[in-house]
């Protein structure tokens, strides 16, 4: 190596050494290649004898006082190294520290993209797109108070990067802090189409408070900003379901389902808005379609069952929340929707021991107190009804009332209204279509 630095030392001095006749280890032959075509009409140069070739007379040797000096290794190294080693800047070492960081979160190598982006940072402490990026990559590592951090100081660099709010927002709401998440999402809304995500989940945040009429002109937005978003459409139903626009609920969740055939939540939603809208033979059909892809699924079986029981098929009510308590055993909404059938066939006793169950897997549920105590009234069980009743106009429910006034908790009683069946999913005593949904 010294020796070579040397000798790259004397050609700049202009001196040249003679080369050596003789190597110590062959080269590598080349791969042989075609000869040159030769021009038109010229016919090609003879080969010259190698007697006539010249040689070349060794170089005279010089006096040593023509010798640099003041050349030593140390200068010949620098000389070297300026000569083929390029000096990066800040910028550059930044642009190509973030490149490799994105390549790494291309392989899904989160960590590594996190050295690469510090390293980026590092070199340009101004550069605003590896806070950025690294904010998403802490996002995807749960690391979200850091995500936090990177996305504020981008935003400090740039106050209108909307994507940064969008990151934020999504770090907020993972840490469920929805008050600076939906401050978030309101701030990317700025950035137009592109952010039609931040319409959605501010929307769904909304939605969850039951400010429905708000979460509704959410997915107005989301929608608008992109077409094709069938969750969009989806919501949307959910929202006009809550406010009872079930005609709007059905054409939106039919759109859910053309954008995107698989998203069988709509299927079933779509079915409940279609009872509710009195439009129960299609209703059944979207129930019986929706069971034959999923079924295993609770939460259709009782909802059929609604569906049979607002149809006057009490029996058929039976089977399907049957079918439903066999799924789920907790399910307390469909042990007092059994209740309900059983008391339209007049089966007390079964009647009181659903709704004893609903009961034991929710003391809150007020419908469930409701129903026992008819089945009691009929059972000759008054002073048991009474307290049933009362019980349920605690809880909030105004026929608890009417029932214990009008009996005054004391026989006879009057005789028993219309057993309460429970409403499906979206009503007030159970969650929201949009909450239970499944994808």
């Amino acid at each position: 190596m010294l020796r070579s630095l040397l000798i790259f030392a004397l050609l700049l001095a202009g001196i040249a050494p003679r080369v050596a006749e003789a190597q110590t280890k062959p080269p590598t032959p080349s791969r042989p290649t075609a000869p040159a075509k030769a021009a038109p009409n010229v016919a090609p140069a003879a080969p010259i004898p190698p007697a006539a070739l010249p040689t070349k007379a060794p170089a005279a040797a010089l006096p040593a006082k023509t010798l640099p000096t003041a050349i030593n290794a140390a200068d010949t190294v620098r000389i070297a190294v300026a000569d083929s080693v390029k000096v990066l800047t800040p910028a550059e070492i930044a642009e190509q520290a973030y490149k490799n960081g994105l390549a790494s979160v291309q392989n899904k190598d989160f960590k590594a993209a996190v050295v690469s982006f510090t390293e980026a940072i590092t070199a340009k402490p101004d550069y605003v797109p590896p806070y950025a990026s690294r904010g998403a990559t802490y996002n995807e590592l749960q690391e979200y108070d850091l995500a936090v951090a990177d996305y504020s100081q981008a935003i400090q660099l740039v106050p209108n990067d909307y994507g940064s709010y969008m990151g934020r927002a999504e770090a907020h709401e993972a840490k469920n802090e929805m008050a600076l998440a939906e401050k978030d999402y309101s701030e990317a809304m700025k950035g137009g189409s592109h952010y039609a995500k931040a319409w959605y989940r501010r929307g769904m945040m909304r939605f969850w408070r039951a400010e429905y009429q708000a979460a509704r002109e959410d997915f107005d937005g989301a929608i608008k900003a992109d077409r094709k978003s069938a969750t969009a459409y989806h919501e949307r139903a959910a929202a006009n379901q809550q406010l009872g626009n079930y005609p709007e609920a059905i054409i939106d969740y039919t759109t859910a389902l053309a954008l995107q055939p698989t998203l069988f939540s709509a299927l079933l939603n779509r079915a409940t808005a279609e009872r509710r809208a009195g439009q129960l033979p299609q209703a059944m059909k979207d129930y019986d379609l929706y069971l034959r892809a999923r079924p295993d699924d609770a939460l259709a079986y009782h909802n059929r069952g609604r569906a049979r029981y607002d149809n006057g098929d009490y029996p058929g009510a039976v089977t399907d929340f049957s079918q439903s308590l066999k799924l789920n055993a907790d399910y307390a909404l469909a042990w007092n929707s059994r209740a309900a059938a059983y008391l339209k066939l007049e089966n007390y006793d079964k009647a009181e021991a659903d709704a004893t169950q609903a009961i034991a897997i929710n003391a809150k549920y007020a419908e469930a107190w409701l129903n026992r105590g008819q089945a009691r009234e009929m059972l000759r069980k008054p002073d048991d009804a009474c307290r049933d009743w009362q019980q349920a106009a605690r809880l909030g429910l105004a026929a608890g009332t009417s029932y214990s006034v009008l009996a005054g908790c004391t026989p006879p009683a009057p005789a028993p209204a219309t057993p309460t069946a429970t409403a499906d999913a979206g009503t007030a005593t159970d969650p929201a279509p949009a909450a239970e949904t499944k994808p």
